[in-house]
């Protein structure tokens, strides 16, 4: 089975901006289908909450998500402050199909993210 990057950039630095959406991927989503996202995320000077995504992060650390698309527009991500004065830099960012992922799980999981390079992006 094929699993296609669907993050136009993946390895991009994108800083984003306290409850500002911020366009990750060029691509847009399919009504109704789920997806899994993952992107290192580096947080510095508080803790954050990832709108849509279960957790509060306070470090530099990989994360991941499954989520049903409820509109068609490209990935964008946006955070909220729980504490603090955080810097917040997202990059090596993975958008595909859940069943994708889950079809590859050891393999994704191993390389940790596509590198435009190896994997096929849409």
């Amino acid at each position: 089975m094929m699993v296609t990057n669907l993050i136009s950039s993946p390895k991009r630095n994108v800083t984003l901006n306290p409850g500002e959406y911020t366009p990750i991927s060029t691509i847009g989503k399919q009504i109704g289908v789920a997806y899994w996202c993952t992107v290192w995320l580096d947080v510095s000077g508080g803790s954050i909450t990832i709108t849509n995504c279960p957790g509060t992060f306070s470090k530099s650390q990989r994360i991941g998500w499954a989520f049903t698309a409820t509109s068609s527009n490209p990935m964008s991500l946006a955070y909220n402050v729980v504490s603090g004065s955080p810097t917040v830099k997202v990059r090596d960012m993975i958008l595909c199909e859940l069943g994708e992922y889950q079809a590859n799980k050891a393999l994704l999981d191993s390389i940790e993210y596509f590198d435009g390079d190896t994997m096929p992006l849409a």
